[in-house]
């Protein structure tokens, strides 16, 4: 009787695992691929007035390319690449924070696609701390154009360009380059 009960429960537990299998299984492998996928986002950030030790607000303006990018068969095309600029509000920025890391920061940018349509995005960026505190996490959602209404990730790595020291001479100007890729959901 013993061996009976563990042989239906056995047959239990297998059947159960199956199902689980087949429901996991049932789901369409495209729901999961990405809508596009830019694998390099790179360019050069300006900050006004500029950061030094002294809190204040400041705006970032970045330009950049996105490029190797692919999508989804059959999806919406953009030519393989794009032309990203974006504005980015830094309330009460300085070195010491940007050196702390740890903040969140909102922004706006936009993409015009080699094939001319546009994509414009509400953006929030979350800086890591210790040696990641200039590498950003990106997450925001695409609010007009060219994949509208679908969400956005991303992660890019700023480093600082010339000589500044914060205190005579404030951080103006900035390189960026995706430490993972621009992905639209």
């Amino acid at each position: 009787m013993k061996r009976s009960i563990s042989r239906w429960s056995a047959l239990f537990a297998l059947t159960l695992a199956a199902g689980t299998v087949s429901a996991v299984m049932a789901v369409p492998a495209e729901a999961a691929t990405p809508l596009q996928v830019c694998r390099t986002v790179k360019g050069t950030a300006t900050f006004t007035p500029g950061l030094t030790n002294t809190p204040r607000d400041n705006v970032v303006k970045a330009k950049g390319n996105m490029t190797n990018c692919t999508g989804k068969p059959g999806g919406p095309k953009t030519g393989g690449s794009g032309v990203l600029s974006a504005t980015i509000k830094v309330v009460k920025g300085s070195c010491v924070k940007l050196a702390a890391g740890n903040q969140t920061i909102k922004g706006t940018a936009k993409t015009v696609w080699k094939n001319t349509k546009t994509s414009t995005y509400a953006l929030t960026l979350k800086t890591g701390t210790g040696s990641a505190g200039t590498t950003a996490t990106i997450t925001g959602k695409v609010t007009a154009g060219l994949f509208k209404g679908h969400s956005v990730t991303g992660q890019v790595k700023f480093t600082v360009s010339g000589t500044p020291n914060c205190t005579t001479k404030p951080v103006k100007a900035a390189t960026f380059k995706n430490t993972k890729s621009f992905i639209i959901h």
